[in-house]
């Protein structure tokens, strides 16, 4: 069974093993008649592991996903296995060019959960040392990928830091037994750098208080020269910015689990990671934060996106008068919608509550389910939308199975939100996982006619709903952008709508195929066999569909390197993972 390390913070410590559960008992779809796949379309042939071409499989999972590398002078797949094994597989066969450990404490143990970096020739991951269970340190490596090594001018940074709490004279210190590191490290450059700067966010692997949303900011020119504790001629340490979205030092917790309260939290874990846009001559991230405290008096800035500069400092630019009386509980509309540089999740007028079919929200305003529910907003990362009027838009899904428009200019301007998946469970069909929500991902974006189309995977544990791919149109109604819904794959009113997609898929990936260079998007639908989808963006229309070797890999996303398309992936019987690759034979040229 996939031995699953993280709970994207989890109501239930159980719930770790229900994930791994859950690939064996959901099985894969393969219900689609004939009619329904443009068969003609596409072909997909087995690269590996095939009888001629048997994989390199590995001991642990392949959370993060696989990267592309042509250093060699040919594609390799790197692979980041998550007991701290960065390993390159040549993109034809499978076949094992070269590996490395990652560095750690004599008799500790690597987890390797975040998805590694790339510039040029560098690639750089981030990982965390434990002992005998417990995580003691998070650390950063640079690999040389021409050489093949480790790139020992680059020493292993150790990250540490502290920030000043809302009460002046406390402290909360960045503590790594409390701190998880699972959203993908980004690289970005600016001005004046020559290596960039490297951008590494924290939540927690679960529910234990206190824990927070931590984002740091590495200098690579600065860690290049002199590491973590020295500094260079420039005065500058390699660790050049820390953000703390939530600065409490007390985090009194009620209830059995602290996810559930609205104190502290504000992890940054969503798989994909910080998204990072040009601005100007500069560039800025958008940071979606998890569940917790949202007070602006107090800067706990949970279950929000926030709008970041380089340096990491953080202006919410929220209406001081019209949020005055902040209530986290149910926060003013005119002061949220006031905020240029954070965005408050809220329903728009006219929408019906959160209801869960248990009950659990009854009582509750909308932002208290969230945190009851562990329905974070953080769960998922934005994708940013240039329209056709000038103006550029955010698109937000939510854990709560909802959609949200966002001005990417003023973040408090909220355009539209929609609920494109029913809430899990109902009175005769429980929801057998409420913690998962209904979407953990990020949408990918294409035209169609000149209209932007996002594409967002959902799921549903439950018989009853249905749940897979839904496209959504962004239009202009009256000059204000919308939603327009486009279609829904696989067909709601189909019986393999409710079979399908019950659990967390992969990432969703994107590429452009056939003589017209068709936008084709491509998931996987986790099972006992995984299921590898392809669909058609104009239309909606299956033109792929292939049973994996494996069961796949849940929230890593598909590699797409010309016709091959690569998958990280998990053998059910063995308990090992690998890399299952495919080529796309277009059947229509």
């Amino acid at each position: 069974m996939d031995k699953i390390v993280i709970k994207f913070a989890l109501r239930h410590f159980s719930a770790v093993i229900a994930i791994a559960a859950s690939v064996v008992l959901i099985s894969s779809v393969s219900l689609y008649s004939a009619e329904l796949i443009r068969s003609d379309y596409f072909k997909l042939q087995r690269l590996f592991p095939s009888d001629i071409n048997p994989s390199v499989t590995f001991d642990e999972s392949i959370i993060g996903s696989p990267l592309l590398d042509f250093s060699q002078g040919r594609p390799l797949v790197i692979v980041p296995a998550s007991n701290g094994i960065i390993a390159a597989l040549d993109g034809k066969t499978g076949v094992l060019d070269w590996q490395i450990n990652v560095p750690a404490p004599e008799g500790q143990q690597v987890q390797l959960i975040s998805t590694p970096a790339k510039t040029g020739t560098k690639l750089i991951i981030i990982y965390q040392c434990l002992e005998k269970g417990v995580r003691t340190s998070h650390r950063l490596a640079v690999i040389d990928l021409e050489k093949k090594q480790l790139d020992k001018t680059f020493p292993v940074l150790v990250l540490s830091a502290e920030k000043t709490v809302a009460d002046a004279g406390t402290t909360v210190k960045f503590n790594p037994p409390t701190a998880f590191s699972h959203s993908a490290l980004k690289h970005a450059f600016k001005q004046g750098s020559k290596l960039g700067y490297l951008y590494a966010a924290f939540g927690n692997s679960g529910d234990e208080q206190p824990y927070h949303g931590w984002l740091f900011e590495i200098d690579m020119d600065a860690w290049h020269v002199s590491g973590q504790e020295l500094l260079n001629e420039t005065g500058k340490s390699a660790i050049s910015s820390v953000l703390l979205t939530t600065p409490e030092t007390e985090c009194p917790v009620t209830t059995e689990y602290g996810n559930q309260e609205m104190i502290c939290g504000g992890g940054i874990w969503a798989p994909p990671g910080p998204q990072i846009y040009p601005s100007g001559d500069e560039f800025e991230l958008f940071v979606p934060t998890g569940n917790g405290q949202i007070d602006l008096a107090r800067h706990d800035y949970a279950n929000t996106i926030m709008r970041l500069k380089p340096g990491l400092q953080f202006d919410s630019g929220c209406d001081a008068k019209l949020c005055a009386n902040f209530n986290p509980a149910n926060p003013d509309k005119a002061c949220m919608a006031s905020c240029k540089n954070l965005f408050i999740p809220r329903l728009q007028e006219g929408d019906d509550p959160l209801k869960p079919a248990s009950g659990e929200c009854d009582n509750k305003t909308f932002w208290e389910c969230l945190a009851w529910m562990d329905y974070d907003l953080g769960a998922s990362a934005p994708v940013k939308v240039d329209m056709k009027n000038g103006h550029s838009v955010l698109v937000q899904p939510s854990k709560d199975g909802g959609v949200y428009l966002i001005d990417a200019k003023h973040l408090g301007t909220q355009y539209d939100r929609l609920q494109i998946v029913d809430i899990c469970g109902t009175k005769a069909d429980e929801c057998k996982f409420g913690w998962m929500g209904m979407i953990v991902t990020q949408p990918v974006l294409t035209a169609i006619d000149g209209e932007p189309v996002v594409v967002i995977p959902a799921f549903v544990a439950d018989k009853t709903h249905p749940a897979g791919l839904v496209a959504l149109k962004i239009v202009l109604e009256g000059g204000r952008p919308k939603f327009r819904r486009f279609w829904q794959f696989p067909d709601p009113a189909s019986p393999e709508a409710v079979l399908a997609f019950r659990s967390h898929p992969s990432l969703p990936a994107i590429a452009a195929l056939g003589k017209n260079g068709d936008a084709i998007i491509w998931v996987v639908d986790i099972g006992n066999h995984g299921t590898l989808y392809g669909v058609h963006i104009k239309d909606g229309a299956l033109v792929a569909r292939q049973a994996l070797k494996g069961a796949g890999r849940q929230l890593s996303a598909p590699l797409i390197h010309g016709n091959n398309l690569y998958v990280a992936s998990i053998m059910t019987g063995t308990n090992k993972a690998m890399i299952e690759a495919y080529h796309i034979d277009t059947l229509t040229e």
